[in-house]
Formats: C-alpha cells, sequence, structure tokens
C-alpha cells in the first residue's frame, strides 16, 4: 500500500525548493511503515489471541553458485522484512554452495509480500544489488496460525513451479556509479606500425589497478543473442573494426575520483602488446572523450597507437529513494492487442495538410485519445532553467516583436537548451512550409490552453487521463557519421535524465508510460537509474531518409536489438523503413525470441492499410501521425481505458 501525498503543479521559480521538499518527505517516508503503523509485532500481540508473533523460516535454493562476495537478501512489506528498502533488508545465511535460509518473527495471520535479490556490500557499508526478482506480483506468505508452520523451499527467481525460466533482472543504482567505456565507432584507433599493433586483431580488458569492493568490470560484445553482460575472460574480449564491444563499469560513488584502471591490449595469441592508463578522475560531466596512448609492453616509452575512446558515466537518481515494492520495466503483458500510437498526439503541425490542433500540444493528445488512441508519443526537452518541455525540435525559428518577416532567411534559430522557460512562451514560432514562411501563436498569445506550445511535462502528466499512456521520448542531439552534430547540448545529461525523470515518478506513475531516446546512452541511464518504468532504445536503422548517426548501435535493427539485450532495455523503437521488405515479420520475430517489444514509427506508418500491415506482421504498437483518419475503422475504445487495467498499474506510484 501506498503512502499518498498531495502534489501541486511546480512552478518555474520554486522548482529546486519543490524537489528538495519532496526529497525530504520521501526520506521521511522510507523511515516510516509502507502500510503498516509502529511495531507491528507490539500491535498483533495486543490484540486477537490469535495473531501471534510466529518465527517463519525463509528457505531459497539457488540455479548457479554466487561469487564469494556476493549475498543473498531478503525484503518484503512487513516491517521486519524491511518493507522493501535496500538498507532494512534481510540478510540470509548460506547453508550450503546453493542453499540459503533465514528465520523472522512475523505476525501470523495475515498474508505477506516478499522478493529475494543478490547483493555486494563496498567498504563503506552500502549494499549495492546485482540481481533481484522482478516478476510483477511479488511472492506470497500465505497466514500461518500453527507453532509450526510449512515453510516452502523457493527457488531463485521462479515465483511458482510453474515458472521455466527465472525472472530476474540487475538493479538500479543507490551508492554506486557506471562508467562505460565504448568502441561502438569507426577509425578508433591511429596506429603507428601496424606490424606491431594490429588493431583488427586485437583483444582488449580493462584492468582495476587497486583492489575495491563493490567494484566489477563487465562487457557487451554485442551479437545477436549473445549481448548480455558478462564477466572479462582472462586474455581480454577480441575485437575489430566494426565490433560494438562496450565494458560497463560498476564502482561506489566514493570511488569515483579515486580509481585507476590500465587497458590492456593482447594479441589473439595472448601475448600482452602495450597497456594505456586511465583515471576516474578523468571522466568530467557525465561523457566525453578519453585520447589515450597505447604504450609498449616490451618498450614502455614506445607508443604503438593512440586510440579515441567514448565514455558515459551514470550516477544514481539523486531526488528520492525506490524500493523493491514492483516493476514495470518489462512489463508488457502477451495478452496486450497491437497497441496505436498517436505521433506528438494527432500528428505533424509544420507541414501542409497539418491537422487542426498543432503538434506536441494537450489539444494534440487529447485529439489522438478521442479518435481511440492507445498512447501518444511526446517529445522533451529541458529550458536553460532546466524545466521539462514538450516540442519535437532541438531549436525553433523566431523574430523579435515587430519584425515583419518575408523570407527564411530574415528568421532566427534559437536552441531551446539556451531560453528559460519565461522567455520561451513569449517567442514568436515560424515554421517554412514548402518554401512559405508561416507564422504560429506564440505560447503566451493562444488564448486556449490546452492548444499553447511548449506545455511543460508535469502538466502534460497531471492533465491526460490515465487511460492514456504515454511514450515519452526524450531528445538528445546525435553525432552523425560524417561528422557534426543534431545540434549543440551544453546540459548535463545526469541531470536531464534526473530532472525528467522526478516530474515523472511523482506526476506520471498509475498510467501506462514507456520511455525512449535516439541516445543508447540516455537509454542506459533511464534503465539504471530507476526500476519502474520501462525504457525502448528508438532508432533510424537503415534510412535513405537521413544521415547515418556515428554511434554503430544504431546503424540497423538487430544493433539496436542486441544493445536492448546487454542492458535489459524493455526493447525497441524502429524506422519503419527497416520492415518494409519480405523478411519484415522474421525481423519482427528475432526481437520478441529475445523478450523485446517493437514500437514501429515513421512516414511509413501513415496509412489504415500500412497501420493494418504492421500489425500483421507482429509490431507490438505502430506510432503514426492522423489517428482521426487512420486508427482502424473496427475501434470502439482505447485499449487501456478500462478500470481494470488501470488497476494495475496504481503500484508504480511509490509516495
Amino acid at each position: 500500500m501506498s503512502v499518498p501525498m498531495l502534489l501541486t503543479p511546480l512552478e518555474p521559480q520554486s522548482l529546486d525548493e519543490h524537489m528538495q521538499n519532496c526529497a525530504d518527505a520521501a526520506a521521511a517516508i522510507s523511515a516510516t511503515s509502507y502500510g503498516n503503523t509502529g511495531n507491528e509485532l507490539i500491535e498483533s500481540s495486543s490484540g486477537t489471541s490469535n495473531c501471534k508473533p510466529t518465527l517463519r523460516k525463509f528457505n531459497v535454493r539457488l540455479e548457479t553458485p554466487l561469487a564469494p562476495e556476493e549475498q543473498l537478501g531478503l525484503t518484503g512489506d512487513a516491517k521486519a522484512l524491511g518493507e522493501w528498502q535496500l538498507s532494512r533488508c534481510v540478510p540470509l545465511e548460506r547453508m550450503d554452495e546453493l542453499t540459503w535460509q533465514t528465520h523472522v518473527r512475523l505476525q501470523s495471520c495475515r498474508q505477506l509480500e516478499y522478493r529475494y535479490f543478490v547483493y555486494v556490500e563496498n567498504a563503506a557499508g552500502y549494499k549495492q544489488i546485482r540481481r533481484w526478482e522482478t516478476h510483477f506480483k511479488p511472492r506470497v506468505l500465505d497466514p500461518c496460525m500453527d507453532q509450526h508452520c510449512h515453510s516452502p523451499l523457493d527457488v531463485f527467481g521462479l515465483a511458482s513451479v510453474d515458472e521455466r525460466s527465472a525472472q530476474v533482472h540487475r538493479g538500479w543504482l543507490n551508492h554506486e556509479a557506471i562508467v562505460q567505456l565504448k568502441f561502438n565507432g569507426e577509425k578508433m584507433f591511429q596506429v603507428h606500425d601496424i606490424e606491431t599493433f594490429d588493431p583488427q586483431h586485437v583483444q582488449l580488458k580493462i584492468v582495476p589497478v587497486e583492489e575495491t569492493a563493490g567494484l566489477v568490470v563487465e562487457y557487451s560484445k554485442q551479437l545477436y543473442g549473445k549481448s548480455q553482460l558478462q564477466l572479462q575472460p582472462a586474455h581480454g574480449v577480441s575485437y575489430t573494426k566494426g565490433d560494438i564491444v562496450i565494458f560497463h563499469i560498476t564502482l561506489p560513488l566514493d570511488r569515483m575520483m579515486l580509481q585507476n584502471f590500465r587497458l590492456e591490449c593482447y594479441s589473439l595469441a595472448q601475448e600482452l602488446l602495450g597497456s594505456a592508463s586511465l583515471s576516474a578522475s578523468q571522466l568530467a560531466g557525465s561523457e566525453g572523450l578519453l585520447q589515450l596512448h597505447i604504450k609498449s609492453a616490451q618498450r614502455p616509452e614506445e607508443t604503438l597507437a593512440r586510440l579515441r575512446l567514448p565514455y558515459v558515466v551514470v550516477q544514481p537518481y539523486q531526488y528520492s529513494p525506490l524500493d523493491f515494492k514492483t516493476t514495470y520495466a518489462h512489463y508488457w503483458p502477451r495478452s496486450w492487442p497491437n497497441l496505436d500510437v498517436g505521433h506528438r498526439g494527432n500528428g505533424k503541425s509544420y507541414i501542409a495538410d497539418a491537422p487542426l490542433e498543432r503538434e506536441n500540444t494537450i489539444a494534440s493528445f487529447l485529439s489522438a485519445y478521442s479518435h481511440y488512441a492507445d498512447m501518444v508519443e511526446l517529445d522533451v526537452h529541458l529550458t536553460a532553467d532546466g524545466i521539462p518541455v514538450i516540442y519535437h525540435d532541438f531549436g525553433l525559428r523566431t523574430a523579435p516583436p515587430g519584425k515583419q518577416i518575408e523570407k527564411p532567411e530574415q528568421l532566427e534559430y534559437v536552441l531551446i537548451k539556451d531560453i528559460n522557460y519565461e522567455l520561451l512562451k513569449r517567442l514568436r514560432i515560424f515554421s517554412v512550409v514548402n518554401g512559405k514562411v508561416m507564422e504560429y501563436p506564440a505560447h503566451n498569445a493562444e488564448p486556449r490552453p490546452d492548444h499553447r506550445i511548449f506545455p511543460r511535462l508535469v502538466e502534460v502528466l497531471q492533465q491526460l487521463p490515465k487511460s492514456l499512456g504515454i511514450d515519452v521520448e526524450i531528445k538528445w542531439p546525435q553525432r552523425r557519421q560524417g561528422g557534426g552534430t543534431e545540434a549543440e547540448q551544453t546540459i548535463d545529461k545526469n541531470f536531464f535524465a534526473d530532472r525528467v525523470l522526478y516530474e515523472v515518478i511523482q506526476f506520471g506513475c498509475g498510467r501506462p508510460l514507456i520511455f525512449s531516446s535516439f541516445d543508447a546512452d540516455m537509454c542506459t541511464m533511464l534503465r539504471f537509474k530507476q526500476n519502474i518504468f520501462p525504457v525502448m532504445f528508438l532508432t533510424q536503422g537503415e534510412t535513405k531518409k537521413w544521415q547515418p548517426f556515428s554511434d554503430l548501435r544504431t546503424r540497423n535493427f538487430l544493433a539496436a536489438v542486441n544493445n536492448a539485450q546487454a542492458f535489459e532495455l524493455a526493447g525497441t523503437a524502429p524506422h519503419a523503413e527497416d520492415f518494409l521488405g519480405e523478411n519484415a515479420a522474421h525481423m519482427l520475430q528475432q526481437a520478441h525470441v529475445q523478450g523485446q517489444i517493437t514500437v514501429v514509427w515513421g512516414d511509413d506508418c501513415n496509412s489504415k492499410e500500412r497501420v493494418k500491415y504492421f500489425t500483421e506482421i507482429g509490431a507490438t504498437a505502430t506510432c503514426y501521425d492522423r489517428s482521426d483518419l487512420h486508427v482502424p475503422e473496427t475501434k470502439q475504445r482505447s485499449f487501456f481505458n478500462s478500470s481494470a487495467l488501470l488497476a494495475e498499474f496504481e503500484a508504480q506510484c511509490r509516495i
């Protein structure tokens, strides 16, 4: 049971203060009971004599042994089980290599819920979640009125005897960070002598210089069906040009400025060729590019190669603690039909024959819903003062007040990231349609609130009905293969992600909601910062419409599927152009076999015939313009417009 909390709309000038208040409230709540008042054992003994504290035994068997530093924990909805909080969990005792056990004194007369998880402790005593049971519904411990209660033997990851495969996923960040070193591009090495060092035939390994409790180095070599994170081989991971290898380092926060590493390069004959040193203190900001010199193992003064190595740092979500109560990160039942998703609401606006409502406005979202769209897709940017707002492009065309505009070259282009929200609402808005300059009402000039451009994310979350699902696309500019980026971005990526997460967690719970982004690293951040909402990797794939991005993970559908598997994303949102050939159904099946969803999007979806086609070949959902024109004629309501379905999402709301 969640603890209710009264929430009011955020004002721009009080955003930081409001967030701090909510964080303080969350901390206070985590220190009290989730649905129980005071000491449950005292209360039970003072009530009916039939309800007495009883020592309950928890027995669990593992399929494979834990690592020497790993421990098994227990948490649940009772005070004595820690009320889903990591810091108050119950440790189990290792009985043998595969069996763990503990005893907990609990109420005898009520049904309890619980989960198991694997963790390690760092030197400061903080727990780091390695893996946890992620069944939609927790395990259940039935009431027991006898002195000797039956204690079933649980199997880690299997909540019932009917399950065939374990439901276990990695945890979310708490007192640790993730550093990823990414071999995901072209021309990463500059070699001095190909005879001495051949980057086409090399094995790579990241070695921590200092031993640190809670530090683990894993890697993903992204191949279909084999992309999961795993420990490194003794002599490194084979790498050649075109491979995608991501080193995934988890380390305690207090080691972020102190830990040192060594990149070791081996030949295929497992001979150490050379190495480069790097320190966590070199990792400035959330992402960047390391310039490493690989020095010869035989002649340390000799440089074998130079390496341009991109990195990303994922910090824990900073505003409120999360818990084990439940997760929707992989919740997409097979019984759901193919869903209809309204692209930017009821479709693109700054084109010929646009819909009546401007895209990415509350009016446009409600229009799609009125025509039975199940979800709407919207695009989120952050303003200069940290306000998440809804708009598609990274910037906008504008002009000073009163200036007469006749030609496109008279317009100025400004980026949303550089503008405070109050100024953004005042700006004149223009677009160029078929060579003609068109002006649209500024936010402040539009008398109808639902039709105003640049609605805040919090307003959208509060005003749309819960029965309308939302695909929250996080806009982050991509570097192009031919050079340059889509737009400049100076806002810190962790800060951006946390601001959006804060509003979604506080105001967007209790509804179908999924995150997506074209930025693979943003998807990784959203996945490991929280455990509530699913995340999709959004890609343009093999297209003739736009220039490819430099990140190899974005280049084709299978690369996206592999990346989703590596970092346990819910799935992908691929471009429709990838699925117009004869093998389209097979391609989608390749994703579904990996347990992933696929939300197909693009102009090639924009007709009733294409909507039907993508449904028939097995897309999980289809995202298209003009729900008013293209929703199937037989559809009579939005799928989530059901009290029973909405009840399934109530547990998203933690405070």
